[in-house]
């Protein structure tokens, strides 16, 4: 057993390291976003003063200390997860790959009591199997956390095309460390992921009804529509509530990673009190709304039961008003609404048969009771968007989990 005194040495020595290497400087992050939806995350990154570097292929490149990955975490709706480009390493061949990957400082940045997922990408590498390249990666980490007296635990990974970075990185509760290794040729990046599970889990929605829209997406097509929090919304189709609650948060100024935990929280690199600051901080930006303009109305009781729970959770029931009714059933104008933005995710799916009546009825009634107002309507294929009765002013093409699905914007 190591001596007490060689102990704390070691512990006050490894905090120093973790000072002046990790917490000091300054450090290339990345925002990873779908292509679709990366204007919409910029703004977002710029509104919250991140240091933006450039657009990638994965989504948003920026830099910062901590701090800044703590920010974009905690706030950004948009972004699917938030990665640090640690280290960029040449790469020839395996015995070479190995090599490099034992000499990083990895006990600075991960936990190895957390167990680690590794995922290689190959385009043009000397290694041509990323199987061997990710096991030469794995027995670097291996040894080099041995030589530490710790032992890593390795899950299975990706070998270039069969996870993406819209997998969870959640097994049952705890956090699974994910890195990536992307090799160009001779060049490699080493990523190590942030957040932990998707940041579409919010952590409010724990029940769903039906196939609900994901909260990063959801968010991304409320900011792109013209909505402000000044105007009511009404989800038609709420199901889980997503929408409706998805305004709600935004509405209110509280970020949609406030009721979550992140997997930086685990490196030992996380500064608690700093986490705690900006936790404050939001807290104190938050706004009371107007109840009585948010609304979420859903044919299903069940479902609007089930939505009403996700919003208690989220913190913002007090400002949603539920009605288990049919979309065409409602007329803003017998509520005393005056006009904002309705929302609309009729059901569509792989196993789903489109039923075409059902979007001609929702156009029916778009024209007939909300005059003046701006309106979302998602639907599998573009054709369904262009009603006999409206038009949309533009139709944008996304991805939707492992669905392509359009969403058509109206000014009715």
């Amino acid at each position: 057993m190591m001596p007490v005194p060689q102990l704390r040495q070691n512990v006050s020595s490894m905090e120093r390291r973790v000072r002046t290497h990790v917490r000091a400087k300054m450090h290339r992050f990345a925002a990873i976003v779908p292509q679709e939806l990366v204007s919409v995350c910029r703004r977002e990154m710029e509104r919250l003063g991140l240091d933006i570097l450039e657009e990638s292929e994965a989504g948003i490149e920026f830099q910062g200390k901590l701090e800044a990955c703590y920010r974009a975490n905690l706030w950004l709706r948009t972004a699917s997860r938030i990665v640090c480009r640690w280290f960029s390493i040449k790469v020839g061949a395996r015995e070479e790959l190995f090599a490099r990957v034992v000499r990083l400082p990895w006990e600075l940045w991960i936990d190895a009591g957390v167990p680690v997922r590794v995922d290689v990408y190959l385009k043009g590498a000397r290694i041509t199997h990323s199987g061997l390249a990710q096991k030469a990666f794995q027995d670097a980490l291996r040894q080099r956390f041995e030589t530490l007296g710790r032992m890593v635990r390795f899950l299975e990974g990706s070998h270039g095309g069969g996870k993406t970075e819209e997998d969870t990185s959640i097994q049952g509760e705890g956090f699974v460390q994910r890195i990536l290794l992307h090799v160009q040729h001779k060049q490699g990046v080493i990523s190590l992921d942030t957040s932990g599970a998707h940041l579409h889990r919010r952590g409010y929605r724990i029940q769903h009804a039906g196939a609900p829209i994901r909260e990063t997406l959801a968010a991304a097509l409320l900011l792109q529509s013209g909505w402000t929090p000044q105007m009511p919304l009404i989800d038609g189709m709420s199901g889980s509530g997503t929408a409706v609650i998805e305004a709600a948060l935004l509405a209110a100024n509280i970020p949609p990673g406030r009721r979550r935990q992140f997997l930086f929280e685990k490196w030992p690199s996380f500064q608690e009190k700093t986490w705690a600051y900006l936790l404050k901080r939001a807290d104190a930006g938050r706004k009371a709304l107007q109840p009585g303009t948010l609304i979420g109305v859903d044919r299903d009781a069940k479902a609007v039961v089930v939505a009403q729970e996700n919003a208690r959770r989220a913190g913002v029931a007090e400002w949603v008003t539920w009605h288990a009714m049919p979309f065409e059933n409602v007329d803003p104008q017998k509520w005393s609404i005056p006009p904002g933005l309705v929302f609309l995710n009729p059901p569509y799916g792989v196993r789903l048969e489109v039923d075409r009546s059902l979007y001609e009825r929702l156009g029916r009634h778009l024209e007939c009771c909300f005059r003046g107002w701006k309106a979302i309507v998602l639907a599998p294929h573009r054709e369904l968007l262009i009603f006999d009765a409206v038009r949309p002013r533009k139709i944008r093409r996304l991805r939707h989990g492992g669905l392509s699905i359009c969403a058509g914007f109206y000014d009715l």
